[in-house]
């Protein structure tokens, strides 16, 4: 059975790759509090993602290929004199509900997938 040809498998795994990206790009952040003139950033959103790796799909291109862009974080907490505006406690707060959610999207992904094991009779 091809999962990836069941859009509710295409769309958990490329919440989870857009996620991940996340994840990553927060962590940098993290990394670079104490680091002068740095500028937090964040990703596209998601909705801009799906877009991108529809249009990726549609011409035949894997979808590990697909790149989550980065942007300029907007609403930063704080800023410092070094003109670093990386806060800490925000990023935490983000990094933390994004693991929750890619948690979230896995588990989903998950009970699909049982769920259609169950269907087809296999465990």
């Amino acid at each position: 059975m091809k999962l990836d040809t069941i859009s509710f498998f295409n769309l958990a795994s490329d919440r989870m790759h857009w996620l991940a990206a996340r994840q990553k790009v927060l962590a940098e952040n993290i990394a670079n509090a104490d680091t002068p003139n740095y500028r937090a950033r964040d990703v596209t959103d998601f909705q801009s993602f799906l877009e991108k790796s529809d249009a990726d799909r549609s011409t035949g291109g894997p979808l590990h290929e697909t790149t989550v862009e980065t942007v300029g974080g907007s609403g930063a907490w704080d800023s410092s004199l070094d003109g670093n505006n990386v806060a800490l406690e925000q990023q935490s707060v983000m990094a933390s509900e994004n693991a929750d959610q890619y948690r979230l999207a896995a588990n989903l992904y998950r009970k699909a997938f049982q769920l259609l094991n169950a269907a087809s009779g296999k465990e």
